[in-house]
């Protein structure tokens, strides 16, 4: 005898929410630039450095960048319009002190006037005291690879300090020093390019010195029983992955590079130099193998066809949230200053945007105390050794006429801070279905049919 067919329908639980993903009441929501890949007309030892043969792709030098210097208050009123809430910068060391001991009161003045145009238009100060670039007096002197450099990166902090305090709310003493070393001293294709892992480990050291000894100053003239200073620095923190995970030796090799990469500079300025977690992500590495070669022991994207930026870089969402749940041991609060993809098509920056941030509201469900995010970078710039290549920008910049434009990707992120959510919508950038159930299309900040 047959089996009667059943005529019943068959009913199951959706796991499928289409609630938004709400980030923490007083999140921080903005984006970061650093002042030589923006300003224009800074004099220091990138300067000199990016005029030599073959060190820029694409034989640009920084010039006027972005035009940033005397276009900020534009610049600004187009982050308050994108409802960013938050805004990371650099100070210009070389500006400040261009020679030895003698301040250029102008331009104290000048970053004074930014950082209250940030305060009118209601944007929280991340200020960074020293990103990437040197005064040519320090450069000639053997930049970090000297001790004297951190005596006077500290003199230049306590100038800071007493000229900048009242309109600064986070403080960053220097930015991935990893990279900065690795990239000066050991690879060679940053100034001073002296190769040698002696100099290398000296810079590294007094980099850590500097930052020590710089949050000791800074907490000594700002402590107060009303309130302590914040006080960090910017990690550049990468996530690890091995293809052999049976292998004991490639499980320590991974372990190493992670001790290296995201730990070592935590280790050698201790735990009590830290107010918060400033993390920079961007790589992703693959082992298959172990290989202490430094400049071949990862696996290229390019290689496996994955995924990448237009430079090469890798774009692997899950990596972030490993990130996070890594830097939590630290139990401080965790503001992700830099994060970012060079995409010459907007919907890849479009994708990345939803992609990792929704990765950072998986790692806050979890526990993770994220507090902020910056997206890198509120316009176009001068990428170093890659030029103006690379187009990382919420806001494209036309380098003849310094116009500025607001991408769709800027337009998606101001929804995302206006909101401090990611809306279901927004999640058809991963393939998600809008509520026509095809994808909708963004136009003017709205979705469409």
């Amino acid at each position: 005898m047959a089996k009667e067919k059943s005529t019943k329908t068959e009913h199951y639980t959706s796991k499928h929410h289409h609630d938004p993903l709400q980030f923490p009441d007083g999140f921080l929501w903005g984006a970061a630039s650093s002042s030589y890949q923006v300003e224009g007309g800074n004099h220091n030892d990138w300067t000199l450095w990016e005029k030599g043969k073959g060190r820029v792709k694409d034989k640009s030098v920084c010039g006027e960048a972005a035009r940033h210097y005397s276009l900020y208050e534009e610049d600004f009123k187009l982050a308050k319009k994108l409802n960013q809430n938050a805004h990371r910068l650099s100070l210009e060391w070389s500006r400040i002190e261009s020679e030895r001991g003698k301040w250029n009161m102008k331009e104290v003045e000048h970053y004074r006037a930014v950082l209250q145009s940030l305060r009118k238009n209601g944007i929280k100060t991340f200020v960074n005291l020293h990103h990437f670039t040197n005064p040519i007096w320090v450069s000639e002197q053997g930049a970090w690879a000297r001790k004297k450099t951190v005596r006077d990166f500290c003199r230049y902090v306590e100038f800071v300090v007493d000229n900048f305090s009242d309109l600064i709310d986070f403080w960053l003493t220097v930015n991935e020093p990893l990279i900065n070393v690795t990239l000066s001293y050991l690879i060679g294709n940053w100034p001073p390019g002296k190769k040698g892992p002696v100099n290398a480990f000296l810079a590294y050291k007094n980099l850590a010195a500097a930052h020590r000894k710089a949050y000791k100053i800074i907490h000594k003239k700002l402590d107060s029983a009303e309130k302590k200073p914040m006080v960090g620095f910017a990690n550049n923190t990468a996530s690890f992955y091995t293809y052999r995970k049976d292998k004991l030796l490639d499980f320590l090799f991974v372990k190493l590079s992670d001790l290296i990469g995201n730990d070592l500079f935590y280790i050698l300025t201790g735990k009590k130099t830290h107010d918060f977690i400033g993390l920079n992500y961007y790589f992703h590495y693959r082992v298959k193998k172990p290989d202490f070669n430094a400049l071949g022991r990862f696996v290229s994207a390019e290689k496996e066809g994955r995924e990448a930026s237009d430079i090469g870089w890798e774009i692997n969402p899950q990596g972030i949230f490993d990130a996070l749940l890594d830097v939590n041991k630290y139990n401080l609060p965790i503001y992700i200053l830099e994060n970012g993809v060079a995409a010459s098509v907007d919907h890849t920056r479009q994708r990345f945007i939803i992609s990792y941030l929704k990765e950072v509201f998986h790692a806050i469900k979890e526990g993770v105390p994220v507090k902020g995010y910056f997206y890198w970078s509120l316009t176009d710039g001068f990428e170093w050794e890659n030029g103006y290549i690379p187009r990382y920008g919420l806001v494209d910049v036309d380098f003849k006429t310094f116009k500025r434009s607001v991408r769709p990707s800027g337009k998606l992120y101001a929804e995302i801070c206006g909101n401090n959510a990611i809306i279901h919508e927004e999640l058809y950038y991963l393939g998600h279905l809008t509520e026509y159930g095809e994808r909708g299309e963004m136009m003017d900040g709205k979705y469409t049919k």
